[in-house]
């Protein structure tokens, strides 16, 4: 394994456990959104899109070794995904928001499965 792989799986193993706490954030963002919105809903989702932008991060810079054994990461949905919450958010659309975060949570599961199987295999 070269030297960049070697960082790559670094990178995958600290990605891993913020991915684990960003999927269970998701998730409780989606029911908010869906009808049990809390005062506090659209500052709380401030904080997990910052969350969301490291996890992105991280993925760009290990998608290479992510996706060796092919597209297990769909670059094209996740990013209709990210597209449909920047809309919805502009129209204040809590439903739209809920579906797009569905979008944006399936990379993060997959992007973690990944993750954790190459570490597992390192």
């Amino acid at each position: 394994m070269s030297n960049e792989q070697l960082e790559q799986v670094e990178a995958l193993q600290a990605a891993s456990p913020m991915c684990g706490r960003m999927i269970r954030a998701l998730k409780g963002l989606i029911k908010e959104y869906e009808g049990n919105k809390a005062a506090d809903t659209d500052e709380y989702m401030h904080s997990v899109l910052q969350g969301l932008e490291w996890i992105f991060a991280v993925y760009r810079s290990t998608k290479d070794i992510i996706n060796l054994s092919g597209d297990v990461i769909d670059q094209n949905e996740v990013n209709k995904s990210v597209i449909r919450l920047n809309e919805a958010n502009k129209a204040d659309n809590d439903t739209e928001k809920a579906e797009a975060f569905k979008g944006i949570l399936k990379f993060v599961e997959d992007f973690k499965a990944e993750a954790d199987n190459i570490v597992a295999a390192a």
